[in-house]
């Protein structure tokens, strides 16, 4: 305990002096003080909480083959110690056979991509890494190590292949991740989940293997059909867009999308830049070649390329990139890195090295969509051939941090400021962890709504990004708000559960069908209400809920549609500190009998709430 104490002191202080130095700066770099300057040489970075104790850890994936001798070599576990700073514990959990190149060396990098996925469902976050000819699949044995199943699950790509990344995605809502593999030599591969700890090849049978030269591929809802669709990042050539119908077959559809952008497609983010519902796409190119796209989703399946009204179009030789709310205020703000390979000529002009790229949204602070280059006043423009992009909120303080990996350098950590330098302007936020029962359990593939007074917010929830995937809470800004007044979140299965009158400055966690399972400690210490319960659940006559009130207030009770109507609600009345029981006899206010279905019953007692749900046959 005394050594917890003593680091966390010394950190604190170290931060200090640093944000003191940097004045204002949205974010101030950590790396050393947090233990990552031991890292170095790397191409792609993504977190998970991979030893479920609570906080994020973080896996880097090395540039060069793998030297046991030579640490600049190594792909690298570092786990979060939980007091702001992170430990090495690669060999110990297990990645001690790293990938070795015996061939001719990769132009690119040996070791590439490193996506985080729970295939079999276990609750732990096993890791897909790609490799420059063979790639690895390693399972979490749930004490701490990790075992290569390669060879025995039946993912091992080619031996021949250039794998730059891979994607988890349940490609036939069956509730099992399946592996999409991004290929920059040959076709991609679609590895169509057993459900029994195997894969089979199910690329020709799906007709999605593509043309080649793929960097990125993310799995979203493009149709709004509840199918997955994929779209890829190729270099050099169109993009590819391939349409799911109902997980039987695939349909290439970039064209008729309008996203067959035929730049030098590195990296690709999704999100809601202008907060209408519809999820946009940004990618990055290498820009000498031909400009970044931001597509604006028109809401009829069709896209616009708005990025360079928005300025948004040059990032230099762009690689990683994310939206994300950096300043709690409402919209996304967008970043991408970048770094030129060696020494090259694009039609006669070297390539030089550039400074990193930070956008801040002006839609909140301004009433229109629109971005400004804030790359230096966020302290974020680095010029270091940055390859990977993660962001994350690695101290639970609710906003969200930048990790950079470099490929000739240690990475850069930037510790975002927002929460220290909120002053009077109210900066509040929300986490949600998400665990799917009837789809997969890493909810890859969920869309998430929150409202509160007249503004909405969206989120797709799918982990992937350039040369990597992520298992995280989703996590939104919502500036001034004190309660959200609604979140719906939208399964894969197709289920959708909606949720009412949640306090903010908070991480809660959604199970599927089991509605808000849990909230942070601080929350549950100081809890009115307690052994909440509802019997008979379904039920057909009534249902009672009982609980114990901690506290004499005032109390009153509501119940709603699965689709967020209200159709019943007592009037406020005071309680004693005792047991109560509340009864529902499945009347609506109106008198009238409430259908069978699912509904959802909410609480009030002194300005809290608390939520259930209920079944009636």
């Amino acid at each position: 305990m005394k050594r917890f104490i003593k680091s966390t002191i010394v950190l604190f202080l170290a931060f200090s002096a640093c944000q003191n130095k940097a004045g204002a700066q949205a974010f101030t770099r950590i790396d050393s003080l947090v233990g990552l300057d031991i890292v170095r040489n790397n191409n792609a970075v993504s977190v998970a909480d991979y030893d479920l104790d609570g906080d994020l850890d973080i896996f880097f994936t090395g540039y060069y083959s793998f030297d046991p001798n030579d640490e600049g070599t190594w792909n690298r576990l570092m786990r979060n110690n939980g007091d702001g700073t992170f430990g090495d514990v690669t060999m110990e959990a297990g990645f001690t056979n790293q990938y070795i190149n015996t061939d001719i060396t990769a132009s690119l990098g040996e070791k590439l991509g490193a996506s985080w996925g729970d295939y079999d469902n276990d609750g732990y976050p096993d890791l897909y890494l790609a490799n420059s000819r063979e790639d690895q699949l390693y399972h979490n044995e749930g004490d701490g190590t990790f075992k290569d199943v390669t060879e025995e699950a039946g993912v091992f790509s080619c031996r021949t292949c250039y794998s730059s990344s891979g994607v988890w995605f349940d490609h036939n809502r069956d509730g099992y991740l399946d592996l999409y593999i991004s290929i920059l030599n040959g076709r991609n591969y679609l590895y169509q989940n057993m459900g029994d700890g195997t894969f089979r090849d199910a690329t020709l049978r799906y007709d999605v293997g593509g043309i080649g030269v793929t960097w990125t591929t993310l799995a979203l809802d493009i149709g709004k059909d509840g199918y997955l669709d994929l779209y890829c990042a190729n270099d050099t050539q169109i993009n590819e867009f391939f349409e799911n119908r109902s997980g039987t077959h695939y349909n290439e559809s970039s064209r008729a999308y309008r996203v067959a952008d035929e730049g030098a497609g590195m990296g690709m983010t999704v999100g809601d830049y202008n907060n209408d519902g519809f999820f946009d796409i940004y990618v990055t190119n290498i820009y000498n070649h031909q400009p970044n796209p931001l597509f604006k989703n028109l809401g009829n399946r069709r896209f616009e390329n708005v990025a360079e009204e928005l300025g948004v179009d040059n990032t230099g030789w762009g690689w990683g990139t994310h939206f994300f709310d950096y300043d709690l205020d409402g919209d996304e703000d967008l970043a991408a890195v970048n770094g030129v390979v060696s020494k090259q000529y694009i039609e006669g002009e070297e390539q030089v090295d550039v400074q990193n790229f930070f956008f801040k949204n002006t839609l909140i602070e301004n009433g229109v969509p629109g971005f400004v280059d804030w790359s230096v006043e966020s302290g974020t423009d680095g010029e270091d051939r940055a390859r990977g992009l993660e962001v994350f909120d690695y101290d639970g303080d609710g906003d969200l941090d930048m990790l950079v990996a470099n490929v000739v350098s240690s990475p850069y950590f930037f510790k975002n400021n927002t929460i220290e330098e909120k002053g009077a302007g109210g900066k509040n936020w929300l986490q949600i962890k998400l665990e799917g029962t009837r789809s997969n359990r890493n909810a890859f593939g969920t869309e998430v709504k929150i409202s509160f007074g007249d503004q909405s917010l969206y989120r797709w929830y799918h982990g992937a990004g350039f040369f990597g995937q992520s298992i995280k809470p989703v996590h939104f800004g919502v500036g001034e708000a004190e309660m959200i007044d609604e979140i719906q979140v939208t399964w894969l299965s197709g289920e959708v559960e909606t949720f009412y009158d949640v306090p903010v400055n908070q991480t809660i966690k959604i199970k599927e069908s089991s509605g808000l399972t849990d909230t942070e400690d601080v929350l549950a210490k100081n809890q009115l209400l307690s052994d909440i319960q509802a019997y008979p659940n379904p039920f057909t006559e009534a249902a009672n809920i009982t609980f114990e009130a901690q506290q004499a207030g005032t109390m009153s009770f509501s119940v709603f549609s699965s689709v967020g109507q209200e159709v019943y609600r007592t009037a406020p009345s005071r309680i004693g500190p005792s047991r109560q029981i509340i009864r529902w006899d499945g009347t609506e206010n109106s008198d009238m009998n409430a259908q069978a279905g699912m509904y959802f019953y909410v609480i009030h007692f002194e300005g809290r709430n608390y939520h259930g749900k209920l079944i009636k046959h």
